[in-house]
Formats: C-alpha cells, sequence, structure tokens
C-alpha cells in the first residue's frame, strides 16, 4: 500500500545525538526539542525546498494497542516521516472509516478525530521501517507488542506555509524512497 507507507533511505540522522529516552517519558506526547535536531538534518530538509514544521513525540509502553485515530480534524492527506527508536517491532495499521469519528484535541492542542474498532475496516497492516513516510490523514494507529518505543513524528510545509500533500512528498523524496518489505 504504497498512498500509506514508504520506507525512506534519509542521508542523515534526524537527532543532533543519540535519542534522550529519559526526557521523552515524561508524557505520552510531546513536542520534540528544537535543540534535538541536527543541523544537518535541517539542512537536508532545506536543500528539498520543503520545511520542518514541527515534530512531536509519542511514548508507548509495551503490549498496548492503541487508539484508532485520524490526525487532524479536516485533512484527510496528512503525510508525515517517522522515526522509530526503542522497539522496533511494531506494526502501523491504517483503516478505512465506516461512520464520521469523534473530534478532540491532543493535550498539545492538535486536532485528531478518533474512532472505535468497530467503527473501521481495517485496509493495511505492516513493521515501519526507520524512518518512513506515513500516510496520518486516514485513521491508524499502532500496535506495540514487546518493548517501549518512541515514535518522533514529523510535518512538513511548502516555504509559503501550504501543507505538503502526499503525491508532492513522493516527488520530492524519490532518491530517498526505499522498498516495502514487509506487506500482511
Amino acid at each position: 500500500m504504497e498512498s500509506l507507507y514508504r520506507p525512506l533511505a534519509i542521508p542523515t540522522s534526524l537527532l543532533a545525538g543519540p535519542f534522550n529516552r529519559p526526557k521523552y517519558v515524561k508524557a505520552r506526547h510531546q513536542h520534540l526539542d528544537r535543540s534535538d535536531i541536527s543541523s544537518k538534518f535541517l539542512d537536508w530538509v532545506d536543500s528539498l525546498d520543503i520545511v520542518l514544521d514541527h515534530a512531536e513525540v509519542f511514548f508507548s509502553i509495551p503490549g498496548n494497542t492503541y487508539m484508532i485515530h485520524q490526525d487532524h480534524h479536516s485533512l484527510i492527506d496528512f503525510p508525515k516521516i517517522n522515526w522509530v527508536y526503542g522497539v522496533l517491532d511494531s506494526h502501523m495499521n491504517w483503516f478505512k472509516p465506516k461512520v464520521v469519528g469523534e473530534s478532540a484535541n491532543t493535550t498539545l492542542s492538535t486536532p485528531f478525530v478518533k474512532y472505535s474498532p468497530t467503527d473501521v475496516e481495517l485496509l493495511y497492516s505492516t513493521s515501519i521501517a526507520s524512518p518512513s513516510l506515513v500516510q496520518a490523514g486516514i485513521p491508524h494507529n499502532i500496535s506495540n507488542v514487546n518493548g517501549f518505543r518512541w515514535c518522533i513524528s514529523t510535518v512538513y510545509t511548502y516555504r509559503d506555509k501550504r501543507l505538503i500533500p502526499w503525491n508532492d512528498m513522493i516527488k520530492i523524496l524519490s532518491p530517498y524512497l526505499t522498498k516495502i518489505q514487509d506487506q500482511h
């Protein structure tokens, strides 16, 4: 399902140093500290003629399946680049909604729509490579099976602050796309 997930081979690290796990266990959802981002990564993003708009960290504990949700209240095309740290044996699942979900806001005041498992139909599930381009504009969740997991989720815009749609991200990132290895 190349319209939902694409593994990436990005030529530089997102982070300026090792991932600081203790810093990001204080809450399930936090902003990534801008000082943790590598200047080489920001230069790479700039070379693509795009802007890193914001980055969030999601902390997951073992044995949980997380809420099915769609990022944003009104967008159905919301690509993000995600990096996973800690356990790599987790699955991202995408769903087709059967009903309109319930709008809400995260603790960081970012909008999302939540769904119950009976309100959706599974479209695709895969182990996630890190980094990867993921479609967050449709219902999705993570099944985390065997360890602590951190996901840094990053959002990009054009220089004029318009969100970049999936097909444009595919074009921009085409030199860095790799083959999907794990399909379920």
